[in-house]
Order: C-alpha cells, then structure tokens, then sequence
C-alpha cells in the first residue's frame, strides 16, 4: 500500500510538472529580461530549453507509468512452479577474474534449484583465473562444475564454447565477477515457462559502494532496472539482458546461431581463440545483439525484479569511462544491425518493436546525451550573459524532487539502501557531464571508424 500511495502521489507530481513547468519556462524566458531578451541566439537558446524540459517530463510520464503499472503487476503474482523444473546450464565467461571467480562459483553451487549444471571457460587469462576455478570442478549433489580453458577470443566466443557443451533446455548467462542470490533461478524458471517468452532478465545490483562514483553507479543501475527496463518488459520488449543475469530458452539461441553474423564467413578468417554460435562477436555489445536478435525472430522478453545478481562496477573514472565507451560504441553498432539485418527477419512482429526501435531508442541513445548537454550549456550562457536563474534554480529543484521521489519508489521496491537518496539530486550532473563526456568520445571514433580493443 506505502508503495503504491508513492507511485500515484510521484506520477501525479510528475504530471503536473509537465502542464506547469514548460509554461513557466516559457514565461520566463520571454519575459522581459529573459534569456529571449538577449539576442537571437538568446531566443533560440530559450526554445530549447522549453522544448527539452516537455521533452524530458513527457518522457518520464510514459516510462514511468508502464514501469509503475508492470512493478505492481508483478508484485501482486504468485509465481506458479510447474510439477517438474527443467534441467538448467549455467554458462560463466571469464578473463583475468582471479579476485572475484572462487566466489562466483562458490554462488552458483549454493542455488536453490533442483537440477542444473555450471560450465566455466576461462578465456586465456593473463593471471591465475583458471588456476583458481579448475579445483572448483566436480558434482555437488543438484549441480555439476565444469572449468574449461581456451585461447583467448572475447566474451562471445567463450560463451559459445560453453553453449556447444551444455546439455540444458534452459541457459543462463552469468558474468564471474557477479554473485547470484540462492533463489534468483528459482523465480527466473517460471516466468521463461510462460507462452511465448524467449528470455528474462534479472535484476542487477552493484555491490562495491565504497565511493561516491560507485554509489552513483548504483542509483543508475537502480533507476535503469526500475525505470526503463520494468516499463519495456510491461511490452514485453526488455531489449536488453544484461550479461550478469540472462536466461534463454535453447530454442531461440538455436535460432539465433544461424542468422548471418554468427557464423565465420570462411574458415581461412577463423582465428585460434574463436568459437562461433548463438553470441556474435560483431560488436561490444553482444548481450544487446543477442536480445534484440531474439525479439526479432518473435520471442518476448521479460525483465524478474526479484531475481538478483550482484555485480562490480569501476570505482575509478578512467575505468567508468572506458566502460561506456564500449557500451555506447557497442549500442550503436547494434542498432545499425538491427536496421540492416533483424527488421527483416520476421513479418509477425511483436507488438510495438518497430516503435520502440524507430522512435524512442534513438532519442535515448542518439538524442538524449546531446540534450543533456545542451541544457547545462543554456545554463551557463545565460549566466555569462547575465540572465537571472533564479527561475532555473526552482525548475532545477522541482525535476529534482521528482527524481527522488521515483529513487525512494524502487528503494522500497528493489529492497535496496535508503542512503543512496542523497546522491539523486546530483545524478543528472554525473551522467551529463562525466558520463556523456565519454559519449563524444565514442561518437568521434565511430564517425572516424577507430577500430576498438578490449581492455
């Protein structure tokens, strides 16, 4: 009930910031003194920023709405387990993970679930990962380890090693510097059960919070799974299933291995470490390549808030920004694949897909960033120009409000810290100029087509 008060109190504030705050902006702006009194430049600065502000608010009543609706939906199933569990394979990828693997695999033997296996590839690590994990291997009464090592080829070939060795029906893919909670493949199960459901996504959460970038981190994660992903998977259309916690019904991931980039295109451009199947290794992104693939050939994917994984993030900024590098560089290039490859795949499409790919991810990906930083542009040309932003201050103060209102939501939802709260009001000031810094970088290369390297 605490919940749900706060869901229709924070929609309806947010509701009627949309109707108040664009006005007020505009009022301001072209008031006399405004930041439109300044010049043509100053009237095309003060649209923009009314425009982006009903942007961002429209946005949030849309994204939040479905995620609110989906959370309770879900809070208020019983999850129903069939007569007999299907035998499941667990498939870890890991390179130079020696601090995390022991633990890794020391969660997945503990699960609460009947009958699965764990089949480990260390990837040509350069440090004692395989060393660490190959004691680990055995059988555990309801589960078998196996550790495998191989020349190193990147993420996705390690995955389609194990995938070539798995026996299950079912697939969950696990990260080895994430820890499972026991019963997050207990609750996962049924909902994959469900007609016409291809994947589940669990629920990610950032464990290391022992500075203020990780805590961060952990406000992103938390809004990103409460927000977007519940909102998406309301559509059945979660578009990304994250590498730490991913469950695949076999039969889609055999659908996927023979679509065109996964396969080599002759065996003279095969290299040592390769090893082809349903993972591509064309992009950084081969989690978003593999849900996007599976939601083109007509699956469904669902996002499991109460499944849990508990993974590291960087806790340095060089690192953080190398991260998003990659992950910007990988969304695009899988964009544009979905463009020229998986639009053609199927003519039944789930509902809402087309709009989804052709409206509204390319205002998050492309649009959004560049609107963040034009607004905290605005900001600074009308203080240089001399602009009173006592208005903005109050429309800075009211978004602001409404973003902590949303945290506490998923807080309480998601069973996370209450001390995240305070570093709400400073998250749109990380992502726009710390995070986004690393978007210009990653556009740059792409537009120049610097070639990328793991690191």
């Amino acid at each position: 009930m605490l919940v749900n008060f706060l869901a229709a109190g924070t929609f309806a504030y947010g509701l009627s910031l949309l109707v108040t705050l664009p006005w007020s902006m505009k009022e301001a702006a072209f008031a006399e003194g405004g930041l439109a009194a300044t010049g043509p430049f100053g009237h095309i600065n003060a649209v923009l920023l009314v425009a982006i502000g009903t942007f961002i608010l429209l946005r949030w009543l849309i994204i939040q709405g479905l995620a609110f609706v989906e959370f309770n939906r879900i809070r208020r199933s019983t999850s129903v387990e069939p007569n007999r569990l299907p035998f499941v394979s667990i498939l870890v990828p890991a390179f130079n993970e020696s601090e995390t693997v022991v633990a890794a695999l020391q969660s997945l033997i503990h699960l609460d679930y009947p009958a699965y296996e764990v089949i480990f590839i260390d990837d040509g690590s350069l440090d004692d990962t395989y060393a660490k994990a190959r004691p680990i291997a055995g059988k555990y009464g309801h589960c078998t380890v196996q550790v495998f090592t191989k020349p190193n080829g990147g993420k996705w070939s390690a995955l389609n090693f194990a995938y070539e060795k798995a026996r299950g029906d079912l697939i969950l893919f696990v990260d080895a510097d994430s820890g499972l909670a026991r019963d997050a493949l207990k609750v996962m199960v049924p909902r994959l059960l469900s007609p016409g459901v291809a994947a589940v996504s669990g629920q990610v959460t950032i464990r290391n919070r022992n500075n203020m970038l990780t805590r961060f981190q952990s406000i992103e994660y938390l809004l990103g799974n409460g927000g977007m992903r519940t909102a998406l998977s309301a559509l059945g259309l979660v578009t990304v299933v994250p590498g730490p916690i991913g469950l695949y019904r076999r039969e889609i991931l055999e659908e996927i291995r023979n679509l065109p980039g996964n396969k080599p295109k002759d065996e003279t451009s095969k290299k040592p470490g390769d090893a082809f199947g349903p993972l591509s290794g064309e992009t950084f992104a081969e989690d978003f390549q593999l849900s996007l693939s599976a939601l083109a050939l007509g699956g469904r994917i669902v996002y499991e808030p109460r499944a849990y994984a508990y993974t590291r993030c960087p806790e340095e900024v060089g690192v953080l920004m190398n991260q998003r590098y990659r992950w910007f560089r990988g969304t695009w290039q899988v964009y544009a694949i979905y463009w020229r490859q998986l639009r053609h795949l199927k003519k039944e499409k789930i509902r809402y897909l087309p709009t989804i790919m052709a409206l509204f991810y390319p205002l998050d990906i492309y649009l959004v960033p560049i609107l963040n930083f034009v607004f905290w542009g605005s900001i600074a040309l009308s203080a240089a120009a001399g602009v009173s932003l006592d208005d903005v201050v109050i429309w800075i103060g009211s978004v602001s409000l409404l973003n902590v209102m949303t945290a506490t939501i998923y807080v309480l939802e998601q069973d996370d810290e209450i001390e995240l709260l305070p570093f709400v009001p400073l998250l749109d000031i990380y992502q726009s100029l710390l995070v986004n810094s690393a978007w210009i970088v990653a556009a740059i290369d792409e537009v120049r087509g610097t070639r990328m390297k793991w690191s």
